[in-house]
């Protein structure tokens, strides 16, 4: 009798899909941690994915708030070029976990964002250094 390779094939594809559940599901690399100059910071307005950002910075601790879509708050510590931060938002209320990296320049930061204790099933948070207003 000859079994159908469809219920393996099933059970294969739950497996790796279990795997990927586990590994957050995603394939987006982390961030390689470099020094951070200096002569960068990340304080400042910066317009970024949701709207216009302000941040400060205090040694390695930076915090600060994000208006435009939503409103909220970020605050977190930098490790080398790397701010790993706790958002918060005020409307509907939501909070979790996120990642931005600067550039060498200090003109644009590129990162992620996630609900809870994820720091990347949110999607993509990106800024550019903006002028005063």
């Amino acid at each position: 009798m000859r079994l159908s390779p469809l219920p393996i094939l099933a059970i294969a594809a739950l497996t790796c899909a279990g795997g990927l559940l586990l590994a957050n599901c995603s394939s987006f690399p982390r961030p390689k941690v470099h020094s951070l100059s200096a002569e960068v910071s990340f304080a400042g307005p910066w317009d970024s994915t949701w709207g216009r950002m302000d941040l400060m910075q205090d040694g390695t601790h930076v915090h600060g708030t994000f208006t435009g879509y939503r409103e909220g708050s970020v605050s977190g510590k930098l490790d080398g070029d790397v701010f790993r931060f706790i958002w918060d938002q005020r409307t509907p209320r939501q909070h979790g976990h996120g990642f931005m990296q600067i550039t060498p320049d200090g003109q644009h930061l590129e990162g992620r964002w996630g609900y809870m204790e994820d720091d990347i099933d949110g999607g993509r948070w990106a800024a550019d250094k903006a002028e005063s207003y």
